[in-house]
């Protein structure tokens, strides 16, 4: 879990305004595992700042991102934000929606990206792997 004061360590060199807001909207998408979207967000920071605007979290979100701390993941109906720069593997669930980091994986897709990147021909800037099914949630009961 990334505190806040870590937080402030990061975003204080790019020459940001920190108000509370902005540091509790950086803190709820650091820390979130279920990669939110800007709603979820939104609906959490209103918790604690109920003032809080959805312009301030769009605004604040595209500012992590140009930082660097964090990425925006676009799916078909609605994006989600990732605090997990690192190559890895994402959950997608096809009934909830939910999206989550694979615990295993992590060194398959690094070293998948190393040697695309290594052949000379294509420069990988970024990468994304996505795998779709059913949460233990939603999973029919078909599919154990």
């Amino acid at each position: 879990m990334t505190t806040q004061e870590e937080l402030v360590a990061r975003l204080r060199p790019l020459g940001l305004r920190l108000t509370p807001q902005r540091l509790a909207i950086a803190e709820v998408v650091v820390n979130s595992a279920d990669h939110p979207s800007v709603r979820d967000i939104y609906e959490r920071v209103r918790a604690f700042f109920p003032y809080v605007t959805i312009a301030t979290v769009y605004s604040t979100l595209d500012v992590l991102e140009k930082a660097g701390i964090v990425r925006e993941l676009p799916f078909q109906r609605l994006s989600r934000y990732d605090a997990n720069l690192s190559p890895h593997a994402n959950l997608v669930c096809v009934g909830c929606g939910i999206v989550v980091d694979a615990d295993v994986g992590q060194d398959m897709v690094s070293e998948l990206t190393d040697i695309i990147s290594g052949n000379g021909d294509f420069h990988v800037s970024s990468q994304r792997v996505d795998f779709y099914g059913w949460c233990p949630g939603c999973r029919p009961s078909s599919a154990n």
